[in-house]
């Protein structure tokens, strides 16, 4: 053992400080960049996917809150949500332009109400009496289903 004449002075032993979380490592802000561009981009999507489809949405409203009582009023409902997502000249043969934005089960389906339809709305009032409440269950249906048309919808119509 050494003995020393003085004695020493020793320090306590300081604990280093805790580790600073900032400035945070560069990954970490680039996570942060995707995070914000993915949230902007997700809530700027969604807005104009809902102003998209406010024409159908007031379509369909009216014909819940105010159901049309004729053939004609329940076509201008379908032709005013309709043109506000395609041209005129695309829907000049109407029945056969709702026919085509069904799929093929719903067509085969709605095809012989169409044929109908054709036929009874230039007959009188009370000959189109009775498909009046089969054309507004249709156009519920159209409304959810056809629009608003999809860029390919949209595409193949102009190029026939």
């Amino acid at each position: 053992m050494i003995l020393l004449d003085k004695p020493i002075e020793i320090n306590d032993i300081v604990a280093a400080p805790a580790a600073s979380w900032w400035p945070l490592a560069s990954g970490w802000y680039i996570l942060a960049t995707v995070a914000i561009i993915t949230v902007v981009s997700s809530i700027v999507l969604s807005v104009r996917a809902y102003r998209k489809r406010r024409p159908r949405r007031l379509a369909l409203k009216q014909l819940r809150k105010q159901p049309p009582e004729t053939l004609s009023a329940i076509t201008l409902i379908l032709k005013q949500a309709t043109l506000a997502y395609v041209p005129h000249e695309e829907t000049l043969n109407w029945w056969d332009f709702l026919g085509e934005q069904l799929n093929t089960r719903q067509r085969r389906r709605y095809q012989p109400l169409l044929t109908a339809l054709s036929e009874a709305s230039y007959q009188p009032y009370v000959a189109q009496e009775q498909w009046i409440e089969p054309y507004r269950k249709f156009a519920a249906v159209w409304l959810k289903q056809a629009l608003p048309l999809s860029n390919k919808q949209l595409k193949e119509q102009r190029d026939d």
